[in-house]
């Protein structure tokens, strides 16, 4: 089945995460539940550069499949997308090469078959004086009018929009819910973009903002008052919404989104946040348990931060460190890829997999050890369980909104 067929039944949660023991543990919930997967990377993780997990599309893609065969996953039920493919990890450059590498960049995901394909031209540029929906008109224009991105684009899901949340959260901007007069207007404009590509009557993504996001610990609810008539118009002209910075809402909001046409909800720190307190939980039990040498798996996360503050800087206050570990908008997943971090972890799960399983669920509430005893049949690590059991929480609320059993 593609893609479009599963959304036109049911909506799906799209995982926004190139982390890959976060990405193993969701291809075990969903190969256990026997659901269908959509994972996600973002331009500024993966590119034909690197990006900051120092992984081009086709290494991610072959990263990927390599854990599929070992799970034994059916490929029919995986799906790949690429998030925020446009101008943002070179949006200190000028305009011109920004848009030639977003070339590039969406022609190495088409490449790789990402079925799904995000466009966002959104980010302002070095020589840009100012960003507006003209220009990310044009440059949307511009980037699926090149040839060999519109020989690949017709096949995929394409999703577009010009009100696009920052990609990771945590902008100070305020809230604006996009109004019903401007996504008539993108309906339009992009339409005309898509039909100078031959790509008529297609069912499309538009990313809108319906006004909520996250900060440290604080979570901004959406509004759906007087929404119904943004729904009928997405109804009406063959499009679906794509919700993104859904991380940490409540199922209730999640199904109200899925009620209002949001075919795709975002999910992408949470599932980070989640997998930093399964490393935290089994570091305790590391340091009761096991008189070898210790991940200090904390202390390695804290001081790569210090050391680098290329992604949290203007996010966390230096004299609060304990936002570095703490906050929800989780900037510590930039650093899982460093060096230092993966030996860290490497040390807790070879610490954490010489425990007998005795010694580990008593450290549990009754709700996760019954967890923990389930997914012990399944013959998986103690490592790979307990991120399991953490990451989980945040799959079966996704999948559960969205309509599936769980």
């Amino acid at each position: 089945m593609t893609l479009d067929k599963v959304i036109k039944s049911k909506a799906l949660p799209s995982f926004c995460t190139s982390n890959i023991d976060v990405i193993e543990s969701i291809l075990f919930f969903c190969n256990i539940k026997k659901l269908p997967c959509l994972i996600e990377s973002t331009s500024n993780q993966v590119n034909q550069h690197g990006g900051y997990t120092n992984k081009t599309p086709k290494m991610f893609v072959k990263e990927i499949s390599s854990l599929r065969k070992k799970i034994k996953f059916d490929s029919k039920r995986l799906f790949l997308g690429g998030d925020h493919l446009g101008p943002l990890p070179w949006g200190k450059k000028n305009k011109n090469i920004a848009i030639k590498n977003s070339i590039s960049l969406i022609n190495d995901y088409l490449s790789e078959n990402f079925c799904k394909i995000h466009v966002d031209t959104s980010i302002k540029c070095k020589n840009d004086k100012f960003i507006n929906s003209e220009i990310v008109f044009n440059r949307t224009s511009e980037i699926l009018n090149n040839d060999s991105i519109k020989k690949k684009i017709k096949n995929r899901l394409l999703v577009v929009g010009t009100e696009v949340p920052l990609a990771g959260g945590g902008d100070n901007k305020n809230l604006i819910r996009t109004s019903t007069k401007q996504i008539e207007t993108e309906v339009f404009n992009f339409k005309k973009i898509f039909q100078k590509i031959n790509l008529r009557n297609i069912f499309f993504g538009l990313v809108i903002e319906p006004g909520m996001k996250y900060k440290h610990s604080k979570i901004t609810k959406p509004n759906f008052t007087q929404f119904g008539n943004k729904k009928n118009i997405s109804k009406k002209n063959n499009f679906f919404y794509e919700a993104h910075s859904t991380d940490y809402q409540s199922k209730k909001i999640l199904r109200q989104l899925v009620k209002n046409n949001f075919r795709f909800l975002k999910v992408g720190p949470e599932l980070t946040y989640n997998y930093a307190r399964s490393l935290f939980f089994m570091e305790n039990i590391e340091k009761k348990k096991i008189k070898l040498k210790n991940s200090n798996i904390k202390k390695t996360i804290f001081f790569s931060m210090l050391k680098n503050k290329k992604y949290w800087n203007g996010y966390y206050i230096k004299k609060k460190p304990e936002l570095f570990l703490n906050s929800k908008l989780d900037r510590m997943r930039y650093y899982f890829d460093t060096k230092e971090v993966k030996n860290s972890v490497g040390i807790l799960r070879r610490n954490i997999n010489l425990l007998d399983k005795k010694n580990i669920v008593c450290f549990m509430n009754p709700s996760t050890k019954k967890d923990f005893l389930n997914f012990s049949k399944r013959k998986l690590s103690n490592f790979n369980i307990i991120k399991l059991i953490f990451i989980s929480k945040t799959l079966k609320k996704y999948f559960s909104s969205c309509g599936y059993r769980i």
